[in-house]
């Protein structure tokens, strides 16, 4: 006769939505374009202090970069803005542009990022360029944010990647600039977690922001992931990002959130937090953070629903 499966015992329960909660605790938002209701929905959610990272659009004016992060440090949020070298026709435009975040949004974080156009409008081709010119300093930038890539570029190969990673950090390092890596979003907590594991054994120990999508369904989900180079199928996405019952009733990422948070709480990751993207929108991500950062949770086989 088989014997009843055995609940976890309370204690257990009790540690396993602790390290969801400390593994969430720090989590920052990807917005485009957002409206004043977004970035009071973040506030809202989830307090002000929240990182907001502002996506570069290229077919859009940079000053609406300065409006939409100026909008967010009115909200109480802090504004990390995207800033794709590539796009930028000289120098001074670039110049212009850092100084208007500073001085219009109190903007003292970048994410520096090359841009996804093949070829350059002016003079810069990649991030380290910026990062080494001194003009993030000039502006009153202390902080840069490096984009990591666990799954892979879609056109880079593994080995450069990796080598670009590791000269951007020093750089950075070298210039006087606190530095931390945000992936792109995945679906594999394994893969995730390999690829930290590996930037940690090349003694590359800033803090990293692993990139998840929040809650969306799932024609959206793989819509982002073919159009972001990320490896995914309708497979995949069902096994690690499970299903919100409850507060949405759509894909999200409680089954890798909670992987990744238990890997965490072993210390094997480091300095490690979450970022999602707001393919659902910018609302539903933050409300689905914000419930489950304060524990607002109930433990399934191998993820959790977000209470209500």
């Amino acid at each position: 006769m088989a014997l009843p499966l055995r609940k976890p015992s309370p204690r257990f329960e009790s540690d396993t939505v602790d390290d969801i909660c400390t593994f969430l605790d720090d989590f920052s938002i990807e917005v485009t374009r957002p409206k004043l209701a977004d970035l009071e929905a973040i506030r809202d959610s989830a307090g002000s202090g929240i990182r907001v990272y502002v996506s570069a659009i290229p077919t859009r004016p940079s000053a609406e970069l300065v409006e939409q992060s100026a909008m967010a440090r009115q909200c109480g949020l802090e504004p990390v803005p995207h800033i794709a070298v590539r796009n930028y026709t000289s120098r001074d435009e670039l110049s212009t542009l850092i100084g208007r975040l500073s001085s219009e949004a109190g903007v003292r974080h970048v994410l520096i990022i090359s841009g996804d156009r093949s070829d350059s409008a002016g003079p810069f081709n990649a991030s380290i360029e910026i990062i080494e010119s001194g003009m993030l300093q000039q502006h009153g930038i202390s902080r840069v944010s490096i984009a990591g890539h666990p799954d892979g570029h879609p056109v880079v190969s593994g080995d450069v990647m990796q080598r670009a990673l590791m000269a951007k950090v020093e750089a950075a390092d070298q210039s006087g600039l606190t530095t931390d890596i945000v992936t792109q979003f995945g679906f594999d907590a394994n893969a995730i977690t390999r690829w930290v594991m590996k930037m940690r054994d090349l003694g590359i120990d800033c803090p990293v922001r692993i990139g998840l999508a929040g809650p969306t369904n799932l024609t959206t989900l793989l819509k982002y992931a073919q159009r972001c180079g990320v490896k995914a199928s309708i497979g995949g996405i069902t096994k690690h990002a499970g299903l919100v019952k409850n507060l949405f009733g759509v894909s999200a990422p409680d089954a890798i959130v909670r992987a990744l948070a238990s890997e965490s709480a072993t210390g094997a990751l480091g300095d490690v937090a979450v970022h999602f993207f707001s393919f659902g929108g910018v609302a539903a991500t933050s409300k689905w953070a914000a419930h489950a950062a304060k524990g607002r949770i109930t433990l399934e086989s191998d993820g959790f629903s977000v209470e209500p």
